[in-house]
């Protein structure tokens, strides 16, 4: 019964995948029909009128070919009647990928993440097994796909990164600067993480018994036990004071934070963990230093790689004794875990973290594809890939974890743990029991290798697109200046990671992982979607994708752009603040403390468990949170008072002359309630019985009709809720 309901569960997730992608050409018009279309309304009268201030309020982004993307039709003609300006258009062309995998495999290997390892197994585990899918899968659907595919169009419409993008908000180009920011300081500590499985990368060409399963290392303490050890004592009762020799390799071997009393104290870097530090950032930097088509290709290796490996562990794993019995406490769906709020919070933000969305990178990803790409397609294979990838990982960690419970005769709820519990401390001793353990830990430590240069490549290159943007012209015409400012880049974040790579660098980096990207990332996912769908409008945005795409977007992303989503995410904003008031945000746990008298200088208030953040600490977590954010409101007032007119801070750059002759659309209501034009199923049912209803009434004054070359009778008609108007024939 657990399996059916698992698999029927996923199943239904990725038939909703297929059938939005399946259905697209038959719901929406095709990009054939699309063309016509529009060479139809630019051959009508109506279109053919530049003077009318309507007119160009409704033209579209125009592509690339005709003048730029974001262009118009009087740009087209500029270009065509001046040489010099066709030959600025060519030299101004943005850098492309080299073939469409490139993009679909990198946008792959950013949203499939530590996180899907390290993180969702431990989820489904604690949220009621198969039965945490539900939440997960309709959080994906309502929340992260639909924003997921807001940030690709973004991107590839507009040709410009996260912070250049809101040239069609001038109001809300905070939330570039934010993203920005966010994803700069994720990379001070994320790829401290990376420098982590290095290092225990090299610590796996062992020709004799791994390091993390022995106790005989200079750092070991007296109450370090192997596993046959920990067997024993176990089943003696004996085993609640001594510590497994993988922990003490993690906390003592690799961290020694025993030697730091906190962040009054962080002691001295550790001089390994800073030369892994420089390999991750050197690899960084080579994957990056010549931009997408670099980049590009590493992908190849870096977002296809963690599913070999998964594949191979998964099955190995299952071949293990005890492997079933983690995968029940895996899969076995417990409903009444779901009668609270919490997993649901829990899934929404673990869709926030697995997809990527808000992060700003899949925005810069975009915009170097050509505005033509099917983005809608990659925004769903993505999606899948996905959710692929966090479930071959749930099997995958609770296969170790049974045979983990199996070897130390323990129950698998206390020997499952999370974050870097699960991967540094748990998994490794599994493996290590295994036969040919350093070809095992060799793979695992690949993975996790793997899965995290995609994201660091991600993050790296959002702040690049961003920043990149705003320096476009030095960029383009001195050669090197691409790879001077990488280096730049790189070599600041490397400093700023040493600070992490200290003995007391885990209470930096759990203060990081807490603020720079908990709450702000859900903030800038909402300040995002209203700005798209409230400020810059639908009517716009739909018709963005529908010259570009070739069809429309459906009424239910209409919907979850416009209402759903934001919703969805202002309820976990508000729980996620309660989170983060909750002191527990402000500790650090020592498992085995009360065993380790060296630790006691780091207890306060009477607790040998925990460490408690000054409040020097706890404003400095706030103080990251505080600054990203307030980035939003900051531009949001310069915007206005820099255009001294709120109708410019809320109207696109290029149709600011619109504004200064008194058109300004954005302030009227029908702009605020509108979904989008009414080309797509239902609103085209809706439009089809209006425009009946009037053609019925021979007296509207509104209708005026017309007699083309073939005598045809054709009527002019208004759209409810857009106000835009279309030739229609009269016999429907």
């Amino acid at each position: 019964p657990a399996l059916v309901f698992l698999g029927s569960t996923f199943i239904s997730y990725c038939l909703w995948l297929a059938a939005c992608g399946l259905l697209a050409p038959f719901v929406h018009n095709n990009r054939l029909n699309a063309a016509q279309a529009q060479m139809s309304d630019q051959s009508s009268p109506e279109a053919a009128s530049a003077d009318s201030p309507a007119a160009e309020e409704r033209s579209p982004l125009a592509p690339l070919s005709s003048g730029g993307v974001g262009g118009n039709s009087t740009a087209s003609n500029v270009a065509q009647d001046d040489p010099e300006f066709e030959v600025e258009v060519a030299v101004d062309e943005r850098e492309s990928w080299g073939t469409k995998i490139d993009f679909l495999l990198s946008i792959i290997g950013f949203a499939v993440d530590l996180a899907n390892v390290w993180r969702f197994p431990y989820l489904c585990y604690k949220y009621g097994g198969g039965a945490f899918l539900l939440p997960y899968f309709l959080m994906n659907i309502f929340q992260a796909v639909p924003l997921f595919y807001m940030e690709l169009v973004l991107g590839q419409v507009n040709q410009h990164g996260p912070i250049r993008v809101w040239d069609i908000c001038p109001l809300a180009r905070g939330i570039g600067l934010a993203q920005n920011l966010m994803t700069y300081l994720v990379a001070f500590y994320y790829n401290v993480i990376i420098a982590w499985c290095f290092l225990f990368l090299f610590n796996s060409f062992s020709t004799t018994t791994l390091p993390w399963m022995k106790c005989d290392n200079a750092f070991n303490t007296e109450w370090c036990v192997t596993v046959e050890q920990y067997k024993n004592l176990t089943m003696q009762n004996r085993s609640a004071k001594y510590v497994l020799a993988s922990e003490e390799f993690f906390e003592r071997g690799v961290l020694a934070i025993h030697e730091s009393v906190g962040l009054s104290n962080l002691g001295q870097p550790r001089l390994l963990l800073v030369i892994c530090c420089m390999i991750v950032f050197t690899c960084l930097y080579f994957s990056l230093w010549k931009g997408v088509k670099t980049s590009g290709k590493v992908v190849y290796i870096t977002a296809t790689m963690p599913y070999i490996l998964l594949s191979i562990l998964l099955v190995n794993g299952a071949r293990l004794p005890g492997a079933s019995k983690g995968i029940k406490y895996f899969i076995n769906p417990d409903l009444s875990k779901l009668n609270s709020i919490d997993p649901w919070i829990e899934a929404a933000i673990q869709v926030f973290y697995s997809t990527g969305a808000g992060f700003g990178v899949h925005l810069s990803y975009a915009s170097y594809s050509r505005p033509k790409n099917n983005c809608y397609r990659d925004c769903l294979i993505t999606a899948a890939a996905n959710a692929a990838a966090s479930f071959l990982a749930g099997f995958v960690v609770f296969s170790y974890l049974g045979y983990m419970s199996e070897i130390t005769g323990k129950p698998v709820d206390q020997v499952t743990a999370e974050g870097p519990g699960l991967v540094f401390q748990v998994y490794p001793i599994a493996i290590g029991t295994l036969p040919v353990a350093p070809l095992w830990s060799i793979l695992f430590f690949s993975l996790l290798i793997t899965l995290g240069l995609d994201s660091a490549m991600g993050g790296m290159e959002c702040l690049l697109t961003g920043v990149g943007d705003l320096i476009e012209k030095p960029l383009r015409r001195y050669k090197n200046v691409r790879e001077i400012f990488t280096v730049c880049v790189i070599v600041f974040a490397f400093f700023m990671s040493i600070f992490l790579c200290t003995q007391g660098g885990m209470y930096i980096w759990n203060l990081l992982n807490n603020f720079s990207a908990g709450l702000s990332i859900i903030v800038v996912a909402f300040s995002q979607a209203i700005a798209v769908s409230w400020f810059y409008g639908l009517d716009q945005f739909c018709k963005d994708i529908k010259d570009n795409l070739g069809f429309s977007p459906g009424i239910f992303w209409r919907l979850c752009w416009k209402f759903i989503s934001p919703v969805f995410i202002l309820v976990i904003i508000v729980f996620n603040i309660v989170i983060l008031m909750d002191s527990s945000s402000f500790l650090y746990f020592y498992k085995y403390t009360e065993y380790h008298p060296e630790l006691f200088a780091n207890r306060t208030e009477g607790n040998n468990y925990f460490y408690f953040y000054p409040t020097g600490g706890k404003l400095i977590g706030w103080g990251i949170c505080a600054i990203q954010l307030g980035m939003i409101p900051a531009l949001a007032v310069y915007a206005i008072v820099s255009y001294k007119s709120l109708a410019k801070a809320i109207t696109p750059i290029r149709d600011h002359r619109l504004v200064d002759s008194g058109h300004v659309t954005r302030y009227t209501i029908r702009h605020w309630l509108s979904l989008g034009p009414m080309d797509t199923f239902p609103l085209d049912l809706i439009h089809r019985a209006w425009s009946k209803r009037r053609h019925g009434n021979k007296s509207n004054a509104n209708a005026s009709e017309a007699e083309d070359g073939d005598g045809n009778h054709k009527a002019s008609e208004s759209y409810p809720m857009t106000g835009s108007s279309k030739v229609v024939d009269e016999d429907g």
